[in-house]
């Protein structure tokens, strides 16, 4: 699962690159970083929420 992971982050930082060439690089990552922490997050809940309920 952590090679998926990488890769899929990669294939997004190239497309965060291609789509925001306009706008200040530092401002793009750290909205990048925020929203993968955001849905880690959730995933991590989520996984919490399935284990108790078993």
């Amino acid at each position: 699962m952590g090679l998926y992971k990488t890769v899929c982050h990669k294939v997004e930082d190239i497309f965060v690159k291609a789509l925001s060439t306009k706008q200040e690089p530092d401002v793009v990552r750290e909205k990048v970083s925020t929203y993968r922490t955001e849905k880690e997050m959730q995933r991590v809940k989520k996984k919490n929420r399935k284990s108790k309920s078993l």
